[in-house]
């Protein structure tokens, strides 16, 4: 049986140039949480010789107003021969010059792709012309540029993109619904597009360790997992200790195997009126996750439902 494989983000810093309303994770020019440069060293050095980990992410906050920084520690970890890749909003694509000095910076330290977060929530910081200058310094680049963007009701982005126009010529775009986690806990009800949960909604979309600027170490980088106690430990501890904890953990471990399905029928047996056992729509997987795991009351009232069930999963095997 093959080693698992992990893809692992670090969130180091919330610092941001942006204030956007939808921000998953409240970064903001005067944000403070953070993780000082020797815990992130010390997360990289952990890292760079588990075999098991092929991908690392840098996020924040926007990890490029920190830019020296931020290329020092995407050389280190590619020098290693580890992928990595970086998530930015783009400011510093003032001029195409500007945006090609950056993007050459970033496939020096060997960077190989880079995703542009832009949409109407972060229009009003960061100009359509910075992230065409972008795109269209990209073409003569060996940095992949994708670009992601966040939608709402009423924040459909479709603007953007004529704005964009031919910019976007090859360019990998995905737009995803905005969910109430972070800032956007604070955005009106009717801007989550929410839809009927059916059975693909049913299932986790993916795992991704993620080393959080709150300290913390969360199983997966969906937004909504940071508004529960879903955490494998401090971003101190040792790595493998805490993957570990992903194998391990009696909930991950029957969501993997079950999905989210196991987790309603269940609750609705010991706590029919609760949120997780009346919810019928949802923005998508990760917010159905959340509903289900931040009500500790109900995960509490199953946990003998879920020593009975590796009891039997157990004596079947």
């Amino acid at each position: 049986m093959s080693a698992p494989r992990w893809s692992v983000g670090i969130n180091f810093d919330s610092k941001c140039n942006a204030r956007c309303a939808h921000c998953c994770v409240s970064s903001s020019p005067d944000a403070t949480a953070n993780l000082d440069d020797a815990l992130v060293d010390h997360i990289v050095d952990q890292l760079l010789t588990q075999e098991e980990v092929h991908e690392i992410g840098l996020t924040g906050g926007e990890p490029l107003i920190r830019r020296r920084r931020t290329m020092q520690l995407i050389e280190r970890i590619t020098s290693a021969g580890k992928s990595v890749s970086c998530v930015t909003n783009g400011f510093w694509g003032v001029t195409q010059r500007a945006a090609d000095r950056v993007l050459g910076e970033l496939e020096e330290a060997g960077l190989r792709e880079l995703t542009l977060s832009y949409d109407d929530f972060h229009a009003p910081y960061i100009t359509s012309g910075r992230i065409r200058n972008i795109l269209e310094a990209s073409r003569d680049r060996r940095v992949r540029v994708v670009l992601n963007m966040c939608v709402s009701t009423t924040k459909n982005s479709n603007a953007l993109l004529e704005a964009l126009g031919d910019s976007l010529d090859g360019i990998q775009v995905t737009k995803f619904p905005v969910v109430p986690a972070g800032e956007a806990r604070s955005l009106d009800d009717s801007e989550f597009r929410r839809r009927p949960i059916t059975e693909g909604m049913l299932y986790c979309p993916g795992t991704q360790v993620i080393f959080h600027n709150d300290g913390l170490v969360y199983p997966c980088c969906s937004p909504s997992i940071f508004d529960t106690d879903m955490t494998l430990g401090r971003v101190d501890e040792d790595f493998m200790t805490l993957v570990g904890r992903v194998q391990r953990n009696a909930l991950l471990g029957i969501m993997r195997r079950e999905g989210f399905r196991w987790f309603i029928d269940a609750i609705r047996s010991v706590s029919p009126t609760s949120a997780a056992a009346t919810v019928t729509e949802v923005v998508s997987p990760c917010e159905l996750c959340s509903i289900i795991f931040r009500d500790q009351e109900a995960i509490e009232a199953i946990r003998p439902l879920v020593a009975d069930y590796w009891v039997r999963a157990r004596a079947a095997a």
